[in-house]
């Protein structure tokens, strides 16, 4: 008759229901070993490949509305504003070919504010642009002659002496997302322009915006991303260990936009609980311009984005940090791209 299996001294055991003995999983033994420790199980995800390099991991901070960061219990979701604005853009490229080694790369950019009225998110500003970018340095007369006949707008990149099929690319692109950005930015502005008082939600980070007339607008960025921490110590643990439905304390942050240096007011807001997953699992940044009155309405602010988390933005991998009007404004915008899809 076979032998019994032999099971090792050292592997830890479980009963299962019925009787008998269990091998734990590395996951579970692992797991219990956090809990044991204090810590908090996360996701536990295979990965291949390490993160690209973060190039700006680091920034100051000032203290806005208490003197250390500190957890604050938002009140959970609330009617967002009527009339309030999303804006997001988007960007799409492709080689169309190469002459001799030099990339030719045909892109376009478009940017939208869609605007909820009565429940349903409309087109309020909408901008696209089609191009061609190209290293000038690279072609003859001729051959910039014959690209300028296909009656597209012409964009030069700047590439080194020595060809390289992907940092050529890569240098075409890098002028792809300015003009995008660019787009964006007078979507915006257009948009303010036009509706002073009401509130502009922008996908991402709002030093790169100017307003005109007396005073900031109602703008808000949501910040997806958190390459770059403002915070330390204990104060960056409070804000990467926010429950859900909570937000930070406000702070000030140097923006660096266009104009010279200015101060953005900003604080974190879970949007989902990050247990069993990571520390920036549903975690947004928001940022208003650096008026008095921030620290006063960040609580309200942060009520009404939580009820943007409904409906989901799925099945967006970004999910849980994106809110369904800036996908619906993306939604938009590809639909307008058409082919490019």
């Amino acid at each position: 008759m076979p032998r019994p299996a032999r099971r090792n001294p050292a592997s830890p055991v479980g009963r299962r229901p019925g009787g008998g003995r269990l091998t734990l999983s590395i996951h579970h033994r692992l797991r219990d070993a956090l809990l044991r420790a204090g810590g908090t199980p996360g996701a536990d995800t295979p990965r291949t490949h390490a993160a690209p390099p973060v190039h700006s991991p680091f920034a100051a901070s000032t203290p806005i509305e208490h003197a250390a960061v500190r957890a604050v219990d938002v009140g959970g979701p609330a009617e967002p504003p009527e009339g309030t604005g999303f804006l997001d853009g988007i960007q799409r490229y492709a080689v169309a070919g190469r002459i001799g080694l030099t990339p030719v790369v045909r892109a376009v950019v478009a940017a939208a504010v869609l605007t909820r009225r009565a429940g349903a998110l409309r087109p309020a500003q909408v901008a696209h642009e089609e191009f061609v970018v190209v290293p000038f340095a690279r072609l003859t007369g001729a051959q910039r002659s014959a690209l300028e006949e296909a009656d597209l707008q012409l964009l030069e990149c700047e590439v080194d002496e020595r060809a390289h099929p992907i940092l050529d690319v890569q240098a075409a692109v890098h002028v792809i997302e300015q003009r995008r950005e660019a787009l964006e930015r007078q979507v915006a502005e257009a948009h303010l322009v036009e509706e002073r008082d009401a509130w502009l939600v922008v996908d991402g980070p709002i030093g790169a915006l100017t307003w005109r007339g007396d005073g900031p607008p109602r703008v808000l960025g949501i910040v997806k991303s958190h390459e770059t921490q403002y915070l330390e110590g204990p104060d960056l643990e409070a804000a990467l260990t926010l429950p859900a439905g909570h937000r930070t304390s406000v702070f000030g942050r140097a923006t660096g936009g266009r104009g010279g240096r200015r101060e953005a007011f900003s604080w974190y807001l879970r949007l989902w609980p990050w247990e069993d997953h990571d520390l920036l699992f549903g975690l947004v940044r928001l940022e208003r311009p650096s008026v008095p009155e921030v620290a006063g309405e960040a609580t309200a602010v942060s009520r009404w984005i939580l009820a943007e988390r409904a409906p989901l933005a799925a099945p967006d991998g970004r999910w849980d940090r994106l809110i369904y009007p800036i996908q619906q404004v993306e939604t938009y915008l590809r639909a307008q791209a058409g082919g490019w899809l």
